[in-house]
């Protein structure tokens, strides 16, 4: 009997923990299309008023970066001449 309320109670506490595990899906950052420029500036909000990092991908595949990364971005694509 006691063995019965203990594994329910395991149970349904694994039920209700599972939704709490499942990962967020990460935010998707757009791959830089090949024949492209990829500029990607990083702000400190969604206003992106401020920005505090960046990224660039060259179209020979060199890269450069500066400051720190946030959530807070935008990025831009030119295609390469």
């Amino acid at each position: 009997m006691i063995r019965r309320v203990v594994s329910t109670a395991a149970l349904a506490s694994a039920l209700v923990a599972a939704p709490l595990l499942v990962a967020a899906p990460a935010s998707a950052i757009p791959a830089c299309k090949a024949g492209y420029q990829c500029d990607r500036v990083y702000y400190t909000d969604a206003t992106h008023e401020e920005p505090v990092g960046g990224f660039t991908r060259f179209c020979d595949g060199s890269t450069i970066s500066w400051g720190t990364t946030t959530s807070f971005q935008v990025t831009t694509q030119a295609r390469c001449q």
